[in-house]
């Protein structure tokens, strides 16, 4: 994200640093969008096929590789038009990257986070996505706060994912040996990477095969509640993104008092605490997903109304109380959706599943945005009344989607009750402990669990088998 949005605060120096108009300096952003759509579903195919360390490790050696392109003219000259291209194609790479990294939160919080962590996990990784947003866009003006200084912001660039994805392929650990819940065996990984040089080289055609990718999508599209909640959490993606830039980039109402860093940052770091409580309420079960979700969404709706109100009436006061309120809700929406999501197609492609709902939401935030650009020579309120009224369409929707059906959270209720009277009927049949070496055998979705196998007594096989 922080190279995402690098251009952007900065797009008057960029184009005069690159001899370019703002709509090629805005390309540069665009870029990501466009590729991600195009792209994503296919990054999504190679996840589930490859795993979660193959996804990582694309991601990350693309980011690399377009920050690298970027820099490859600095023998002759970072700037004029030859500078330009080589940050358009390393911008189109790092596309590519954005594709792969933005759509695995959900497959990490499968394979590594119990069912009691697993949207509390997802809402770190939104609570990130924002953060790296936000130093793109704060940090970006302070390095390069000249035309001299944007050779510099390249080089850290590519310096910075150098490191990251070094660290990355040292470290970084796709699953755990021991699966973290009984629902996690169901998924399966064709071809799974064993090896840092199968990561790289690979099969294509055991990667990506669009027939195979055109027949998930018809199945998924056919899921109860699937395409209506991609739908309406499209629009609220839209509207979120659309408002950033809103916040960010845009003059939007030409009274740039209410336009200030502030707001911004009271944005991201008030979602943050929306996106932790939204997680823990779930994983607690104290919430299910669908009410959390649809308040979640409720709540962005109103604080977007609210912020038209308080541009209508002239008050920083109203704008700051629903910048506040908009973050807060809009970040507790994300993961929470997403896992809801998980929940409803288990067991489903997940990483699949996931870029469809990014590539609507990032369907909608080019529309948005584009409408935004021309709503605001009208009045300076009407962009937000604008998302507003989309996201009122957006809850009706989700609201009537058939979406509260919880095949994964059913899935793993009934796994650990039919472990448990496996666990029950072997004890019966050996009252002394003799032969725990075959419960491995009772179930073949957990055979290289190793805590039932030296479980010494039934009550403590049956809570092995519960915190499994």
């Amino acid at each position: 994200h922080i190279l995402w949005v690098s251009f952007w605060p900065i797009a008057e120096i960029s184009g005069h640093f690159f001899s370019v108009g703002p709509t090629a300096i805005f390309m540069l952003s665009m870029l990501y969008v466009i590729v991600f759509v195009l792209f994503a579903p296919f990054a999504g195919q190679a996840v589930d096929r490859r795993g979660l360390r193959y996804g990582v490790l694309m991601g990350s050696f693309l980011n690399f590789l377009g920050t690298l392109i970027k820099v490859i003219p600095a023998p002759f000259s970072l700037g004029g038009i030859t500078g330009y291209v080589f940050t358009f194609v390393g911008h189109l790479v790092g596309g590519v990257a954005h594709s792969f990294i933005l759509i695995l939160p959900t497959t990490l919080a499968q394979n590594w986070f119990s069912p009691a962590s697993r949207v509390t996990a997802q809402a770190f990784c939104a609570i990130f996505n924002q953060m790296g947003v936000i130093i793109g866009i704060f940090l970006t003006p302070v390095i390069s706060n000249s035309e001299e200084r944007i050779a510099l912001l390249l080089l850290l660039q590519c310096i910075g994912s150098l490191l990251v994805y070094v660290t990355e392929l040292m470290f970084f650990v796709g699953e755990p040996i021991i699966p973290v819940s009984l629902s996690t065996t169901r998924y399966r990984y064709p071809y799974r990477i064993r090896s840092t040089v199968q990561s790289i080289c690979f099969n294509f055609g055991f990667t990506f095969s669009l027939a195979s990718l055109k027949d998930t999508i018809v199945n998924l599209l056919q899921v109860p509640g699937y395409a209506l909640s991609i739908l309406s959490f499209g629009i609220a993606v839209g509207a979120h993104n659309a408002l950033f830039v809103i916040l960010s980039v845009q003059t939007l109402m030409t009274r740039g008092q209410f336009m200030n860093a502030n707001l911004l940052l009271v944005y991201t770091f008030i979602g943050i605490i929306g996106a932790l409580a939204i997680g823990q309420s779930i994983d607690r079960s104290l919430l299910n997903h669908k009410p959390s979700a649809l308040a979640s969404y409720i709540g962005f709706v109103v604080s977007l109304f609210l912020f038209s109100v308080g541009m209508l009436a002239e008050s920083d006061n109203i704008v700051a109380v629903s910048c506040a309120f908009m973050g807060l809700f809009s970040s507790a929406l994300t993961p929470s959706t997403f896992d809801l999501l998980m929940d409803i197609t288990y067991p489903a492609p997940q990483a699949v599943v996931t870029a469809l709902a990014f590539v609507v939401g990032q369907l909608w935030s080019v529309m948005f945005i584009w409408g935004n650009s021309g709503l605001e020579h009208l009045q300076y309120y009407a962009p937000s009344l604008f998302l507003t009224s989309a996201g009122v369409v957006g809850v009706c929707v989700f609201a009537g989607a058939e979406n509260s059906q919880y095949l994964r959270k059913e899935y793993e209720s009934e796994a650990k009750r039919r472990l448990q009277d496996q666990i029950q009927d072997h004890f019966e049949d050996n009252p002394s402990g003799r032969g725990n070496e075959n419960l491995v055998d009772l179930e073949p979705s957990i055979e290289s669990i190793e805590p039932l196998r030296i479980a010494e007594d039934r009550q403590s096989a049956m809570q092995t088998a519960v915190d499994l």
